[in-house]
């Protein structure tokens, strides 16, 4: 099958990667981070090469699936270079970190955008992606669709199943990137390392209670304790750094806006306390200084 994906940073170069060793017909479209890759790539510590790389969307082409691996910020700008492209293709997923309304880009690409929503972490650091698997793995809607996306992903030796409330589980996955990244950044710190340390821990536990807090007014959440559990399950003993140290220690933008930054709007929205979400705003404001 012929595949796209467009902005190709480490987790798109790892899906991409994974998905041509797998026989697929698969292109990347990225910018610096592709440019600066080689003719090959380690994962695990197993050689793979690196698919065709491109760095103008292609004009008119075909595909059978195109996946979106962008940053929040650029998503609705690569969605419009691929409206204008003349592309055609099958099935269009965005793979995400969090919540995001993808129902409104329905109207700009005439077909739904399929979220895919990520519970690992990936770092490109020289020529080797480092992954921090955890235990859920890579979750997408119980649909037709949805079913396809699965099983070419896990034909490719990535965990991906479906959920059956996955704006809820999108949500939850929100709470963690509140909790973890903006602080991960902030102290320069791995998850592991965040969690080891006690004022640092009932900081994530305040930030932890106030996300639940609001976001609950949105979502059909577990409980508190539930997913506070499963949050020290799968992230206090991951050696993974946020993508937000990441973006901060090479200089790039970051997506913190649409976590802490989101949650402090839906605060307002209901009048609930979102002091905490502020201070991590505050604080990274200040690292950028």
């Amino acid at each position: 099958m012929r595949m796209l994906i467009c902005g190709a940073g480490s987790i798109g170069i790892y899906l991409g990667v994974k998905l041509h060793e797998k026989g697929h017909d698969v292109k990347l479209f990225g910018r610096k981070k592709l440019g600066s890759t080689k003719e090959s790539i380690i994962i695990d510590n197993k050689k793979f090469e690196i698919p065709k790389k491109l760095f103008k969307i292609p004009k008119n082409e075909k595909f059978d699936f195109v996946f979106l691996t962008t940053k929040l910020y650029d998503l609705e700008k690569m969605i419009k270079s691929i409206k204008n492209s003349g592309m055609k293709y099958s099935v269009i997923a965005e793979i995400q970190n969090g919540l995001v309304d993808t129902s409104k880009y329905k109207k700009m690409l005439n077909k739904n955008l399929i979220p895919v929503c990520v519970f690992s972490g990936f770092n490109l650091s020289g020529n080797k992606i480092i992954v921090k698997a955890t235990p859920v793995g890579w979750k997408t809607e119980n649909s037709a669709t949805g079913k396809k996306i699965i099983r070419v992903i896990s034909n490719a030796g990535i965990k991906c199943t479906t959920a059956k409330n996955l704006d809820s589980m999108r949500a939850e996955k929100t709470i963690i990137n509140c909790c973890l990244n903006g602080l991960s950044a902030i102290e320069k710190k791995s998850f592991n390392l965040l969690f080891r340390n006690k004022k640092t821990r009932e900081r994530i536990e305040k930030l932890f209670y106030e996300c639940h807090n609001i976001l609950k007014q949105e979502y059909n959440l577990d409980s508190a304790e539930k997913i506070k559990k499963r949050m020290y399950k799968n992230w206090s003993k991951l050696n993974h750094y946020s993508s937000t140290y990441q973006d901060l220690v090479s200089g790039r933008k970051s997506e913190i806006g649409f976590f802490n930054g989101y949650i402090v709007e839906l605060g307002k929205k209901y009048n609930l306390p979102t002091e905490n979400n502020e201070e991590i705003l505050e604080d990274f404001k200040r690292l950028k200084r």
